[in-house]
């Protein structure tokens, strides 16, 4: 052991001390996990930022193998579509609902849900097709059945947050978000499971089941919003709802192979929604597509119908973050990474590369941001009923309580000073990108990956490239791209400007139009 590693040990022993823990066990799990990051940390501590502290970015201008089953054909037309057609009475709302539940039946065992009322969802149906033959508009969202992360008030559902160390509360009303989808004609699809108290990547719930993923079994589904990932992913849903602290949109999208859309922080309304951390915590849509991740979020940020436009009037302009986003990546996502920029250049994009040195600080940032705040959030937790969480998430509170003020505030500052070398790196273009992960999903169970021959926390490697948009703010866009040689999913993150949504959705747009136009032309080389 070596000196600093000693003192690191000395002072997790002196903080147990403090917080009046006696368990050598727990002392010796701290001491391990913290371990993890300890270089992160150190980093964080001997930087020297010049920036003031930041501590909420600013607001924005405007398991088991599964069951495969057949996706049902109307979650593939779009939700406009969908929604259209139930206005002008070509399809019925009830119809729709029917075949979802059928759908969410056959997925029962994949733990997507922790409660759906199908009796719930049939009566907002049956409302909506007599809004319909009343010659009403029930609005841009009609009949399109929409699941809600459990950790937002769902009027009659019980909100949970994934655990069982908080009692239950029957929501007599919705969340301000979720009255918004109500309100545009959206039916509210039941409550999906997620990692507890949404801190984790996995979905590995100790009380509800482990959430499997539909497309590709035996790997994680991601997290924390798993559960709204595979239900978009099975066909049960064309949208779900999920919340992103460090990462759990993008990260469930890309490990079951959908759109997850995570906006510029404060873009959509968190109100009553529990929090994790609140200067992080961010609420979007996870979709089969780019056009319905638009279509939602326009509804959840209250924007006018059609404000986030299509597709940009000319070839997008990219600049391609490397430094640590181009680090300790696996060789099929670096491979595919380059396929994009070449194929993007071809089609008439400016393709520029930027390697912002602040960007390794990052890390170590939101690691302390993330674990100060989830304490703070879910101090009477820790202190009342810690044995009633499971392992991973117990552990992460607990260890967070060894940070310190100063570090907090170092953090802070760190923030501030990455913000600024990410919006200099992005320069006149139009967005950055990155991969959204530095893998593909990993196996379930899996805790340790080895990437070019050194062994690292799954839960480490899924958030890199994540997280640092979470501590600035900034609009991400996550969009599946490929495969690996072994089939498995890649994605693509659209990063852009605090604020300019829009800007990242229509070229996530163009993105997405010319991926389908590549997979469609080697579709015909293959038959051909």
């Amino acid at each position: 052991m070596t000196l600093e590693s000693s003192r690191f040990a000395a002072f997790v022993e002196s903080v147990a001390a403090l917080r009046g823990e006696t368990d050598p066990g727990r002392i010796e799990a701290w001491q391990e996990r913290l371990a993890w990051s300890f270089d992160d940390i150190a980093a964080l501590e001997a930087a020297l930022p010049s920036a003031a502290p930041l501590v909420a970015p600013p607001g924005p201008r405007v398991g088991e193998p599964l069951l495969r089953l057949p996706v049902p054909s109307w979650t593939r037309d779009g939700i406009t579509t969908v929604a259209g057609d139930v206005r002008s009475g070509a399809s019925r709302a009830t119809t729709i609902a029917e075949s979802a539940l059928e759908t969410a039946r056959g997925w029962r065992h994949a733990n997507i849900f922790t409660a759906l009322d199908a009796d719930d969802v049939m009566a907002q149906a049956e409302a909506i097709d007599a809004q319909v033959a009343r010659r009403g508009n029930p609005g841009p969202l009609a009949g399109v059945p929409i699941a809600i992360k459990d950790l937002m008030p769902v009027r009659g559902y019980h909100m949970t947050g994934g655990t069982l160390a908080r009692e239950p509360k029957l929501q007599d009303r919705d969340a301000p978000l979720v009255a918004r989808l109500r309100d545009a004609g959206a039916v509210i699809f039941g409550v999906t499971n997620l990692h507890e108290i949404a801190y984790g990547v996995t979905s590995a719930n100790p009380h509800f089941g482990t959430v499997g993923n539909p497309v590709y079994p035996g790997r994680v589904p991601g997290g924390s919003s798993g559960g709204s990932g595979a239900a978009v992913a099975a066909g049960i849903v064309p949208v779900a709802i999920g919340s992103d602290t460090g990462g759990s949109i993008r990260i469930p999208a890309a490990c079951c192979g959908i759109v997850g859309f995570k906006p510029s922080y404060g873009a959509v309304d968190t109100t009553d929604v529990l929090p994790l951390a609140w200067s992080l915590d961010h609420i979007g849509p996870l979709s089969r597509t780019v056009d319905d991740a638009a279509a939602t979020f326009e509804v959840l940020a209250n924007l006018p119908e059609g404000s986030t436009g299509g597709l940009p009037a000319r070839p997008p302009s990219f600049v391609f973050l490397r430094g640590m986003f181009s680090e300790h990546i696996e060789a099929g996502v670096a491979r595919r990474m380059g396929e994009l920029e070449s194929g993007w250049h071809a089609a008439g994009a400016h393709i520029t590369a930027a390697a912002p040195e602040a960007m390794r600080l990052a890390l170590g940032a939101q690691f302390v941001t993330i674990g100060a705040e989830a304490a703070a959030a879910n101090a009477d937790i820790i202190h009342a009923l810690p044995g009633k969480l499971g392992d991973d998430v117990r552990l992460r509170l607990e260890i967070a309580r060894c940070y310190l003020a100063s570090s907090y505030v170092q953090a802070q500052r760190i923030r501030r000073e990455v913000r600024t070398a990410l919006i200099e790196a992005l320069g006149d273009a139009d967005v950055l990108v990155t991969p959204t992960l530095p893998c593909v999903p990993p196996p379930v169970g899996q805790a340790i990956l080895s990437v070019d021959g050194r062994a690292l926390p799954a839960a480490a490697m899924l958030t890199r490239f994540t997280g640092p948009f979470n501590m600035t703010g900034l609009p991400a866009l996550s969009i599946p791209c490929g495969f690996d040689m072994d089939g498995l999913p890649i994605s693509v993150q659209i990063v852009g400007r605090p604020g300019e949504d829009a800007r990242v959705l229509s070229v996530g747009r163009w993105v997405e139009r010319l991926l389908m136009a590549s997979n469609a032309s080697s579709a015909n080389d293959e038959f051909a």
